[in-house]
């Protein structure tokens, strides 16, 4: 019985750390959504700032000038097409 007590105080205690680094990973991304919450002038949720990220992502991949073969320009292009549909439906 003592060590189902010891598991579950290291068990919350575990918890307890993700939680406060899952508060740290999201400061950055909160701060970023009132950014663009700002710019866009309308709120602006950490879901709708990840899918702007991505097509930033995605468009500078597209278009960055590196030698590279024509199929990989055609899968980035299908990326920045994807994320730019993606962002149209939830903003």
């Amino acid at each position: 019985m003592n060590n189902e007590m010891m598991m579950n105080v290291s068990e919350q205690k575990f918890e307890l750390v993700m939680m406060q680094l899952a508060k740290v990973v999201r400061r950055p991304l909160t701060r970023l959504s009132g950014y663009y919450s700002r710019v866009l002038e309308r709120p602006v949720d950490n879901r709708q700032t990840l899918l702007l990220l991505n097509a930033q992502l995605a468009a500078l991949m597209t278009i960055f000038p590196i030698d590279c073969a024509l199929s990989l320009r055609v899968v980035c292009g299908a990326w920045l097409v994807s994320a730019l549909l993606k962002c149209k439906a939830a903003l």
